[in-house]
């Protein structure tokens, strides 16, 4: 199954960057794109088969999001988000779980942002709140939105200063969509706000990690955030291959108006090909050791394992971006332009480096964990 996603994945490309125009252009997902994705099955990674999933080892999917990223991050970008979703799915009641992934052509959309209210109604929660940032959500057919419960009006507390916090999933069709996704960087992930009002929602529609899983096999007890994290990074991966490609290509093609060597021929650009290309396969190869070693890791996963996953996966991060921008820097004038892959790139990295996953705590506590301490972030380990 996992060669058969990375080949389907691969058939795709022509596609994607045929497609990569409307996508920009359109700040979602061009329509021929999407279905070949749903065809693929590939916003369905981290399910398991009995729910019509690929249910991918970490590795297998990291290959496919790298992949995907070389072509257009903002497709890759929407694969990788789907997976949150899916992932979140192990905390849901086994029939809410089969009813939420039911249709194999529906995708998925959330936010980890708590900017909503779940107040406590019967059997159930009444949730209002807007949520930013939400990646995909003109195309899912389901969010998973978190919100902070909230009894007799005031936010209901496990312990001091820690209220219950709560994931309520909703159909499309109950929540508004606002056109707030005018950005330059990941144009194509239509990232739009999103509200819901005073929306009945079920409790056997909302989960918390704290719940525990339902689902059997290692796709219900894998730790979650350090996948996406390593997913994350296969993405700044492949943008620094495609960038690396993008300049070797340009050495051939760019003519010389200003004295000296050709592109091709100067020691800074010869220098930083063959380093940037290293690093980045050296990264991977490390990166990619790390998520095996957690995959095949005795459960609960040992939480120095969880820690070198972070760690591997944030020196990736700084891999790719450090290609991407060396790549762009060597271009000169030439990646100024919007025909210019290199130019697309980065804008999509300065984007993509506002998403929580890429923020320095993740580092902090790993720096925690090796000193014996434990992590201070209450998502690090789940």
């Amino acid at each position: 199954m996992s060669q058969d996603a990375f080949a389907a994945a691969q058939e795709l490309l022509p596609l994607v960057r045929h497609s990569r125009a409307e996508t920009e252009s359109g700040r979602r997902i061009a329509a021929p794109v999407v279905r070949a994705l749903i065809d693929a099955r590939l916003c369905r990674i981290a399910l398991p088969a009995e729910l019509q999933g690929l249910a991918l080892p970490g590795v297998e999917a990291l290959r496919v999001y790298e992949l995907l990223a070389q072509a257009e991050a903002s497709v890759a970008w929407i694969v990788w988000n789907n997976t949150l979703p899916c992932f979140f799915g192990r905390f849901l009641p086994p029939a809410a779980r089969a009813e939420v992934f039911a249709d194999p052509a529906w995708l998925y959309a959330g936010s980890t942002r708590p900017s909503g209210r779940a107040a406590l109604a019967g059997d159930g929660y009444r949730v209002s709140g807007r949520w930013s940032l939400v990646s995909g959500c003109e195309l899912a057919e389901w969010l998973a939105l978190r919100c902070v419960v909230e009894e007799n009006g005031q936010p209901r507390m496990l312990q001091p200063n820690v209220p219950e916090v709560r994931m309520a999933w909703v159909r499309r069709a109950d929540v508004e969509i606002l056109d707030t996704w005018h950005t330059g960087g990941l144009r194509g992930t239509g990232s739009h706000d999103v509200v819901l009002r005073d929306h009945a929602v079920p409790r056997r529609l909302t989960l918390s990690p704290l719940d525990g899983s339902s689902l059997d096999g290692v796709l219900g007890r894998v730790p979650i955030v350090c996948n996406m994290a390593a997913g994350y990074a296969a993405q700044l991966l492949g943008m620094g291959e495609a960038a690396v490609a993008a300049l070797l290509e340009l050495t051939g093609s760019k003519s010389v108006v200003e004295p000296g060597p050709s592109i091709g021929e100067r020691p800074a650009v010869l220098g930083a090909l063959a380093e940037h290309l290293h690093r980045l396969a050296a990264a991977r190869e490390h990166l990619h050791a790390r998520v095996r070693e957690l995959w095949d890791a005795t459960q609960p996963a040992p939480v120095r394992a969880v820690a070198a996953v972070y760690g591997a996966a944030h020196h990736a991060m700084a891999q790719g971006r450090a290609a991407v921008g060396a790549m762009y820097a060597l271009a000169g004038a030439s990646a100024l332009y919007t025909s210019s892959p290199l130019e697309r790139m980065h804008r999509d990295l300065h984007a993509m480096a506002a998403h929580v996953i890429a923020q320095p705590m993740w580092v902090e506590d790993t720096g925690r964990v090796r000193l014996g301490q434990k992590p201070l972030n209450p998502l690090y380990l789940i």
